[in-house]
Order: C-alpha cells, then structure tokens, then sequence
C-alpha cells in the first residue's frame, strides 16, 4: 500500500467525512488522481476521481457530497476559506472524489 497524501480539511467536516456524507471537496490545485490514498482525522480515504470543473458546476452539483446542505452553504464556506478571491461560478478547480477506506 502507497503512502497517504495530505489533503487539509476543515475540523468541521470531520464528522461528515467519517459518516460518509462528504465526498467530495473542490481545489484549487490537483492533489492526487483516481486510486490515491490520502489521510485525513486519523482515517484513511481513497481517492475515486479527480476532474477539472468550473466552480458553478461543483456548486449546482456536488453542493451535498461537499457536506454542504444548499448551494449558499457551499458558496459561504468557500469564500471563508478563499477570503482574497471569493466565489466565481467560473472558476476552474479540482473535484476531488473519495471513500472512506474500511
């Protein structure tokens, strides 16, 4: 088995990454590709596929696999952690997809 990557997340989303309810999260930059592992809370997660979208897309899309409840969840929690540059429907990112490995 590979060594783990590190992809950062936010302490909030612990819960809903164990639980299986977030799987996804949307990047700036590429941190792995489809097969990698990477660990996150002490857990390990697989990495199913990584496509680059436009922001919109993810939003409109992947709001509840982000571990979102509505698009204004995702867009708020996206501008907390991008401050310099907020929220823009047609910025290009990396959808990271994952599971949790059992």
């Amino acid at each position: 088995m590979s060594e783990c990557i590190i992809i950062p997340f936010l302490p909030e989303f612990k819960t809903k990454m164990l639980n299986g309810e977030k799987t996804a999260t949307s990047r700036t930059k590429k941190y792995g590709n489809g097969g990698d592992l990477f660990c996150a809370f002490g857990h390990t997660f697989q990495l199913t596929k990584v496509d680059k979208v436009y922001l919109g897309d993810v939003c409109a899309t992947f709001y509840r696999p982000e571990g979102c409840n509505c698009q204004n969840e995702f867009i708020d929690i996206w501008n907390k952690i991008h401050f310099r540059k907020h929220y823009r429907y047609d910025t290009p990112i990396w959808l990271h997809q994952f599971k949790r490995v059992v």
